[in-house]
């Protein structure tokens, strides 16, 4: 969080950032088992923040969150935003920048 605040230069030193109407929380993935995944695996990645936003209209929470996460990808972070305007974000909320490759066909066994 600490890093976020700094790449948006934003005050304060709390769990918690204020980004026009959204308010984001840091919190550790409950869901990651620490499995060697594949890096796009997002369901494994450390670190979940929640963003919230009661005020605001749909375009600008579209845009505190584009915001958000062209912070985090530019400072390096892995990010992808699980919403239901993901298609009206950059890179369709990040997926699009984290390919997850094709399940190869099942393959009969020789014997």
């Amino acid at each position: 969080m600490a890093r976020l605040r700094d790449a948006l230069g934003l005050e304060g030193n709390g769990r918690e950032l204020t980004v026009g109407p959204l308010r984001v929380e840091g919190e550790p993935n409950d869901y990651a088992t620490g499995r060697h995944a594949h890096p796009s695996d997002f369901l494994e990645w450390p670190t979940v923040l929640e963003c919230e936003a009661h005020v605001g209209t749909p375009a600008e929470v579209v845009r505190a969150v584009t915001v958000v996460l062209e912070a985090l990808w530019h400072g390096g972070f892995k990010a992808i935003a699980a919403c239901d305007f993901e298609e009206e974000l950059p890179a369709r909320g990040g997926i699009g920048r984290y390919p997850y490759p094709v399940s190869a066909p099942d393959v009969p066994a020789v014997s």
